[in-house]
């Protein structure tokens, strides 16, 4: 899920997705809902669907991310004694996540699905779990059938307007909106800072603190009790606990720690950005096949997947090449 369709002046297309990565998190989707966190958890999708592959076969995973949909390739041709050899791709930087992650398991950053670097008919599988949307999909399912095998067949499962994730990720993009809906407060921090290490006047300090406190007690005025609150809650906790005591802090030291913060809130507004982006409508899946089939994939099968609640996450669409 992390692809070269959304870009930011002066960073590196996938940057967003770039710091998750290298924060050495795994790939698992929540869903925030009133009585908490869902976990989605595709397992039993993924094992069944890499447990039809023949021993030895060679699997791809595209937009591996965290590498979690590549593990559970690898797990499944160990298990079975099958002894897959799997490639997990992003177009992001990795970190701890990438390299030679055990015999048969290779998970690669920097790699842009409309260019992968493979030969023609270099895989006999593939997957992507909320990846292939964020790219040029007319490039990477001409790349995707590109590096297929004939008989290759490819699963992905894709963002859905309509699913539980992407109702999630617009209700807490729209609540960060409301209640921080630009860097102002963390610049007013910023300023407040700043005058400390320049040791300005008592005034001018006292003015700055107190321009600090108020505008996060009018943003934080603005909160309510939705689950929907709870990121942009957490970020303004962050800047109210320095608001309430500015002088306690070395000011260099905070700079520093305020530009982490900063680079961090622009990175989850930006991977929320390109998700809502991605998702595909009921016509948009239906543009989606078109194009496969134009690149020589058959679609097999297409349809919704759900969680254990029955609430649709994701669209699933396999794929052969013919």
């Amino acid at each position: 899920m992390h692809m070269s369709r959304t870009t930011n002046t002066g960073r590196r297309p996938g940057w967003h997705w770039s710091e998750y990565w290298q924060s050495g998190r795994t790939e698992i989707m929540t869903i925030g809902t009133e009585g908490g966190e869902i976990v989605f958890d595709p397992g039993a999708s993924w094992r069944a669907f890499f447990g039809s592959f023949d021993a030895g076969a060679r699997l791809i995973d595209l937009a591996t991310g965290g590498g979690q949909v590549a593990r559970l390739a690898h797990e499944v041709g160990a298990a079975t004694d099958k002894g897959f050899d799997v490639v997990g791709v992003d177009y992001a930087d990795l970190g701890p996540s990438g390299g030679d992650v055990a015999p048969g398991l290779r998970l690669i950053g920097g790699v842009a699905l409309e260019r992968l670097p493979f030969d023609d008919a270099s895989f006999d599988g593939a997957a992507s779990q909320f990846g292939i949307e964020y790219a040029d999909t007319r490039l990477a399912l001409g790349e995707l059938a590109r590096v297929l095998k004939s008989g290759g067949r490819a699963r992905l499962l894709v963002h859905s307007t309509e699913s539980a994730v992407s109702q999630s990720t617009a209700a807490q993009s729209a609540a960060h909106d409301r209640v921080m809906p630009d860097d102002a407060l963390i610049q007013k921090a910023r300023r407040a800072f700043n005058a400390h290490m320049r040791r300005s006047p008592r005034d001018v300090l006292s003015a700055q603190e107190q321009a600090l406190r108020e505008a996060v007690q009018k943003a934080a005025a603005k909160i309510v009790d939705d689950a929907a609150y709870d990121p942009v809650r957490y970020h303004l906790d962050y800047l109210a606990d320095l608001a309430r005591g500015v002088a306690r802090y070395e000011p260099r030291s905070a700079l520093a720690r305020l530009d982490v913060f900063e680079a961090g809130v622009a990175a989850w507004r930006q991977r929320h950005r390109s998700q809502m982006k991605a998702a595909l409508d009921r016509p948009g899946l239906d543009a989606f096949l078109d194009r496969a089939v134009r690149k020589g994939l058959r679609p097999l099968e297409s349809g919704g997947e759900t969680d254990a609640r029955g609430a649709l996450v994701a669209w699933r669409v396999d794929l052969i090449r013919d």
